[in-house]
Parts: C-alpha cells; structure tokens; sequence
C-alpha cells in the first residue's frame, strides 16, 4: 500500500510556489499555473523570466478583451516546431478565460487555414511568430509579430504576450 502511495500520490507535498505582482505561481514540474478568478492560467516561465522582452507600446493591449485571437506563421518555418507548442499552449490557456485561438499559416498549405496580418481586424486581431535575429514583440495595424532569435526564445515571446494579456505583467 505504501509503495502506491508514493507512486500515485508522490514523496511529498513539498510544492515551490513563486510570488510576483500579488499572484502565487506553482511549480507543476514542467509548468508553472497561476488562478486567476476561478481559472488557471498555464506558462513555462515565471513572469520576471520574460518581462523584459522588448514589447512596442499597445501591442500586447491589441489582444486584451476580445473573444478571438487568429495565431499565424510560414509553414516552412525554421522554428515550426516551438511555434505549434506555442499556439497550442497558448490556446488551451486561452481557452479557459473564454477567448477562442484559431491557428493557421500565411500560405496556403492544403487543409491548413490561410491567415495573414492583413486578414487582421480590430475585433480579430492576428499574431504572426516568426524567426528573426531579435526577440521581440512589435504592433503592425491590427497584426501583433511576434519575433523570436532561437525555440526558447519562441515560448518565452508566448508566455510574456498571455502575461501581457491577463494583465500579470503590464
């Protein structure tokens, strides 16, 4: 019986929680969450880990307080992999506070949906992550680019965009 206990239940409940701006993080392992009004919000990484990400003015207050955020990128990306984890992640966040994440790529590549920053409107706005030689977020119209130097980088750019979103960083 105790063996299962340990396997099942763990060694202990020695959980790692983190503290920023008045909000308690726990460590899940490989995630850290956060309630916020009954809800949980996932991330990789703590809030003061991606803070100062270079973040334009009225970027990240672009996606704040809709019901919809298209998510776009090239297909032939050199960083496909890191931004499906991205979208997916972010989705499942959104998902949980009511905001709907449709995803797509910027040609058309069979059954995938077509979506560009100049399909970007007020009430849908479009986040295009992409490869660049910087990290950084930037604001072009109603397309919030999404710019990361390397796949860690990538998930980072995500995790301070949800952050800017749930108003945890600001």
């Amino acid at each position: 019986g105790s063996i299962f206990g340990v396997i099942f239940f763990g060694f202990g409940s020695s959980t790692q929680t983190a503290k920023y701006n008045g909000f308690k993080f726990v460590n899940r392992g490989d995630h850290f969450s956060v309630e916020l009004g009954g809800n949980y919000a996932l991330f990789t990484y703590l809030p003061q880990d991606v803070e100062n990400i270079n973040v334009e003015n009225n970027a990240i207050n672009r996606l704040k307080n809709i019901l919809q955020i298209d998510a776009t990128s090239d297909f032939n990306d050199t960083f496909a992999q890191s931004i499906a984890l991205s979208q997916y992640q972010m989705g499942i966040t959104l998902n949980n506070f009511n905001i709907f994440l449709r995803s797509g790529f910027t040609d058309n590549q069979s059954d995938f949906l077509v979506i560009t920053c100049e399909a970007a409107t007020q009430f849908v706005p479009v986040i295009y992550f992409k490869k660049s030689n910087e990290t950084k977020i930037s604001l072009k119209d109603n397309c919030i680019v999404a710019e990361a130097a390397n796949n860690a980088d990538m998930i980072q750019v995500k995790d301070r965009i949800m952050y800017g979103i749930l108003e945890i960083i600001n």
